[in-house]
């Protein structure tokens, strides 16, 4: 049972390096993995012809066998990274298209509160407050486990309740009692699906299998090398460093939230500045009635 309890730590620990190395700054993530794979497959290679007493029997005998095995292996490699870059850049993708949607149901939100017998002006300071916490107070959130803020779920629960009162007004039309209530649905459905896709990043084991994958990849250019001419080590080194590359670009796109290949709040900010500039009418100071 101890020995369980430290092997779960080491692999608590190896989750936590991960997200850790998916948040790198992208030369520093792509270039570390590039000395990385480049510093031990020289190590390996020189290993193998200078320092390790191999005959030139044995030497054929190693390259041809890694032969063999380089279709399997690179084949595997190949539908790992494939696999993994597809489904995480297609989570990146939904995670910028909601985004996009909490924007674009704050538009149509604002758009209704411009309807007669709407007190616009108040909802509008209460979309803006909500839209601007998102910004301040809970984007930073989204790179973590523990998404969502409290201050951002409070201004939403203000602004629905807002809009709830306004939408059973006497005077308001149903059409655009409904287009209150629909739009202001979107907005937080928009945000849960957003919580949803974020902190969690690349699964540990994946990234793993696909790594691993990647240096016996390495390991058997190496030994296939060990029968021909040194300008062959040209074609491993390019190899190496697109095995290295590649799987820098796996952890680069681990989390649609995080590191330097992310998603940006771009249609939010575009929508508060609409707000700033009058586009929507004019915004309650707070404490206006």
């Amino acid at each position: 049972m101890i020995q369980t309890r430290r092997s779960w730590q080491w692999w608590a620990r190896f989750e936590t390096w991960l997200e850790g190395l998916a948040g790198w700054p992208a030369p520093r993530l792509f270039g570390g993995f590039l000395a990385w794979f480049m510093g031990w497959s020289v190590f390996v290679g020189v290993l193998m012809h200078n320092l390790i007493p191999i005959s030139a029997a044995d030497e054929a005998d190693l390259a041809t066998i890694a032969s063999r095995l380089m279709p399997v292996v690179g084949t595997l490699f190949a539908l790992l990274t494939a696999f993994v870059i597809t489904n995480q850049w297609n989570r990146s993708r939904d995670a910028e298209q909601t985004v996009g949607e909490e924007a674009d149901a704050s538009v149509r939100l604002a758009l209704a509160t411009t309807s007669p017998h709407v007190h616009g002006a108040d909802l509008r300071r209460l979309q803006v407050d909500y839209l601007r916490s998102v910004l301040d107070d809970e984007w930073a959130t989204l790179r973590h486990e523990a998404v969502g803020s409290d201050v951002t779920a409070t201004h939403l629960r203000h602004l629905q309740r807002a809009v709830r009162s306004a939408a059973v007004g006497p005077d308001v039309l149903s059409s655009v009692s409904s287009d209150l209530l629909a739009s202001s649905e979107g907005v937080a459905v928009a945000r849960r699906d957003r919580l949803n896709l974020a902190g969690h990043g690349l699964p540990a084991p994946l990234f793993l299998l696909a790594f691993l994958s990647g240096v016996v990849v390495c390991l058997n250019s190496i030994a296939i090398a060990a029968q021909f001419h040194s300008w062959v080590a040209l074609i491993i080194v390019a190899l190496v460093v697109v095995v290295a590359l590649d799987l820098a670009l796996v952890v680069a796109i681990s989390d649609p939230f995080r590191g330097s290949i992310s998603v940006v709040p771009t249609p939010i900010t575009a929508v508060i500045g609409d707000f700033r500039t009058g586009q929507f009418g004019p915004v309650a100071e707070p404490g206006e009635q």
